[in-house]
């Protein structure tokens, strides 16, 4: 089974149990939590090493995660280890995320400026990108002087591109088809004509 797949069945398998016991933020905090556990270089050689035995794994686990999150979320980092998943948390962690946002109604978008954005130029993005998606959104905002002006922003997979840099390509796209269009209507003819002079 695909990776994606097997993240996304994860994911609805704790979203479901999370609703159910009213602690979908604190699991969702787990869950990134766990992943983030589980790509430290050395705790994760020994959760995927297949000589390593199995109370060893277990026991780890709980020393490091057991006063951290929920029983739930700990019973997951346990049977993604047991079933040897360990290289699919950060995937769960995203799709239990996604869940979580969609549940809610919300969707984040990842904002791109050439400059800082103040709180009302925030407030004007937040608005128009929710008037176009139809959700609640929640902005991550990042700087990146190369577009030059205007925003760039992602909403899952979703791009819609403001920038000035990306009308500049559209305008030189343009340009240059426009060029070659009439590059193909010259005749032979179009050169015998005298050239006018100013």
């Amino acid at each position: 089974m695909l990776k994606g797949a097997i993240a996304r069945r994860y994911a609805e398998a704790i979203f479901e149990i999370a609703r159910k016991q009213n602690t979908i933020d604190r699991s969702l905090d787990d869950v990134k939590n766990i992943a983030e556990v589980f790509g430290n270089r050395s705790l994760a050689y020994l959760l995927r090493e297949p000589k390593v035995p199995a109370q060893r794994k277990e026991t780890a686990l709980r020393q490091t995660l057991a006063d951290k999150v929920l029983p739930t979320s700990l019973n997951l980092a346990l049977l993604i280890v047991q079933r040897e998943l360990v290289d699919v948390m950060p995937n769960i962690a995203t799709e239990f995320e996604n869940l979580v946002l969609d549940y809610r109604n919300q969707a984040v978008a990842k904002v791109t400026t050439a400059a800082q954005l103040d709180e009302a130029q925030s407030a004007i993005v937040k608005r128009a990108l929710e008037q176009r998606t139809g959700k609640n959104i929640v902005i991550q905002t990042r700087v990146d002087p190369s577009i030059l002006g205007g925003v760039v922003a992602r909403v899952g997979n979703q791009i819609i591109d403001g920038s000035i840099r990306n009308r500049l390509h559209v305008l030189q796209q343009q340009l240059i088809s426009n060029i070659s269009a009439s590059d193909n209507d010259l005749t032979s003819e179009d050169f015998n004509q005298p050239v006018a002079t100013v």
